[in-house]
């Protein structure tokens, strides 16, 4: 097979540098998930330092280019940023748990944890297409040609790693096996100008030293406050969370819990031992609706998880009827096998969005419950004044809402909470708030905190006290919640404070800026994050394996005798793989352009 010749590869360096570079940034955001969510501030801390690193990368470039135009530094680049890449698996969780210790919160963690992780191989990425402009463009006539060409298939390669990362890759691989294959990528690329055999051998033990590594995860260290012991019996990327299911003892009940995490939030959990038994206490107030309504036959989940809510209401309601919609169908599965979820007539399950499933939706519903928001990511199209009316279009005339939301009461966290109260209130006739992280007995209350709240709205026109409330939840027979009366008693009756001016709209529903930070804050929940990490033996072995290798290949070019200027500029003919420089043509040209206008002038 006739081998490449410069210009051809040069084409397919350009070509490939290009798609890693888009692969990196979308594989980027599926990193930072675990950590910091699916938020705006995520995704414009990815754009904006793969941009700012890619054009310091041109200027750089076109720099060391003019100054040492030869291949071979070109594939030491390449080189370079393909060992940053398999570097990212390793050092993510350390860099991340620093990133959140310094206490920057949502907006500004990500940015900094962005940069630490994609600056470095963006940045040399971006030093590839100039580079090879300088290599292959033979003469200034045909400068603009080249560039044009060369620009026009790293576009394409960001296209073709685009559609290929988010269709192909995410969906069929796990995160830290994409870094490795992009790494290994890009270390095979520099092969194309790096010399002699003993290099090739160093670059094949570079990428199985990293590709033989365990391809563990890259989410946060955590464990639960009330659980210990816990084992990862399942972990998966689906298209739209990390999901990760834990399988720890609870010291509390004596028998083993099974929990599903997504992404940075512990999103359902059940109890092998009792699978009735409802683990987060706040899922009781999903049953809110049957105090208010006690005639509840059709009941609609927004968000299905792990099912605790839905498989509940079967157990304790035999006339209830429940549909789920749970976008995310790699959910439902795990759901299916992980924690005994069943379909029947009597269970019916969606995978799409639940504000599409509502539009098209015909039936009537008499309680809707929202649990689709976590604490670091609301999906802005369930809060809008729009989304709030197609619910009460799905709602019967009695119908009722609960919706989970984790918030402070005042304070500067609370914005969120109230723009959604306040947004509640121009649809539905009343709203009730409760804090819904236990009995209305216990010893504080401190509205500061950050807790899990329910808010609860109706179509009807009555409007229930606290002591009615109490008394209603007495009477109802068809609860089988022990005490349910007291969870009635956290209602909030300070109306003051849902006071807010922010209507929620699908023009304007800023709610990541309205949203908790991550750090900072007193968790009032039953579930703590404690990221604890340390590299492993493993780790140390791939760092210095990596460090050695890429050392070893600057240290050999850096010692190498550099050709004298006159000799540089001499060549005319490819010489092993170093690439032509007609340095002294683009002077003379130079020259004779400066001699022109210097003769025009009078």
């Amino acid at each position: 097979m006739r081998r490449m010749n410069m210009e051809q590869r040069l084409r397919l360096q350009v070509f490939i540098c290009g798609a890693v570079v888009m692969a990196l940034e979308i594989t980027g955001s599926r990193v930072l998930a675990p950590y910091f969510g699916s938020t705006i501030f995520v995704w414009g801390s990815l754009i904006g330092v793969v941009l700012t690193a890619l054009s310091t990368g041109y200027y750089v470039g076109g720099r060391v280019a003019d100054k040492r135009p030869d291949f071979e530094i070109l594939c030491l680049i390449i080189l370079t940023s393909g060992v940053f890449v398999l570097l990212i698996p390793v050092i993510t969780p350390v860099v991340f748990d620093l990133t959140i210790s310094l206490g920057l919160g949502e907006r500004y963690s990500p940015l900094v944890a962005s940069a630490a992780i994609l600056t470095m191989p963006s940045f040399l990425l971006g030093t590839v297409s100039p580079y090879a402009i300088k290599l292959a463009a033979k003469n200034l006539s045909d400068l603009g040609n080249v560039a044009g060409k060369l620009y026009s298939l790293s576009t394409a390669g960001s296209i073709l790693g685009t559609f290929v990362t988010a269709f192909v890759l995410i969906p069929e691989m796990g995160i830290v096996r994409i870094l490795q294959l992009l790494g290994a990528i890009l270390v095979g690329l520099s092969l194309l100008g790096l010399r002699g055999k003993g290099q090739v051998l160093l670059i094949l033990f570079l990428i199985m030293s990293a590709f033989l590594a365990p391809p563990t995860s890259m989410s946060p260290n955590v464990m639960m406050f009330k659980l210990t012991l816990n084992d990862v019996i399942f972990e998966k990327e689906t298209l739209y969370h990390h999901m990760v299911i834990l399988e720890g003892v609870d010291p509390f009940h004596g028998g083993k819990v099974r929990t599903m995490l997504l992404d940075d939030h512990f999103h359902s959990a059940m109890d092998l031992n009792d699978p009735q038994r409802i683990v987060y206490p706040y899922n009781y107030y999903f049953h809110m609706g049957f105090v208010l309504n006690p005639d509840i036959t059709d009941v609609l989940f927004i968000g299905g998880g792990g099912f605790s809510g839905p498989k509940r209401f079967l157990a304790d309601y035999p006339q209830v009827y429940v549909d789920v919609v749970e976008i995310d169908g790699e959910v439902i599965e795990a759901a299916k096998r992980y924690f005994d979820v069943k379909e029947s007539p009597r269970l019916r399950i969606f995978n799409e969005d639940g504000r599409m499933y509502l539009q098209r939706s015909e039936k009537k519903y008499d309680l809707i419950v929202l649990d689709a928001y976590s604490r670091t990511y609301v999906p802005f199209h369930l809060m809008t004044l729009e989304f709030f009316r197609e619910v009460s279009t799905d709602l019967k005339p009695n119908g009722v809402i609960v919706s989970n939301l984790i918030s402070s009461l005042i304070g500067p966290y609370s914005e969120l909470f109230k723009a959604e109260c306040n947004t509640a209130m121009q649809v539905f006739s009343n709203i009730y708030v409760f804090e819904a992280s236990g009995y209305a007995s216990r010893d504080t209350k401190d509205y500061e905190t950050t807790q899990n709240l329910a808010l609860v709205a109706t179509k009807g026109a009555n409007r229930y006290s606290k002591e009615e409330l109490v008394a209603r939840a007495r009477a109802t027979r068809s609860i089988r919640i022990a005490d349910f009366y007291e969870y009635v008693g956290t209602l909030v009756e300070s109306e003051w404070i849902m006071a807010s001016h922010i209507v929620l709209t699908d023009d304007y529903a800023p709610v990541e800026t309205l949203l908790n930070p991550i750090t900072g804050e007193r968790i009032q929940r039953e579930e703590r994050f404690v990221p604890v990490r340390s590299f492993r033996p493993s780790d140390l072995l791939i760092l210095l394996s990596l460090s050695v290798v890429l050392g070893v290949f600057w240290i050999q070019r850096l010692l190498r005798q550099t050709p004298t200027s006159s000799e540089e500029h001499s060549s005319t003919a490819y010489q092993g793989r170093r690439m032509p420089v007609r340095a002294n043509q683009d002077r003379a040209a130079d020259d004779q352009s400066d001699e022109a206008v210097s003769l025009s002038r009078p």
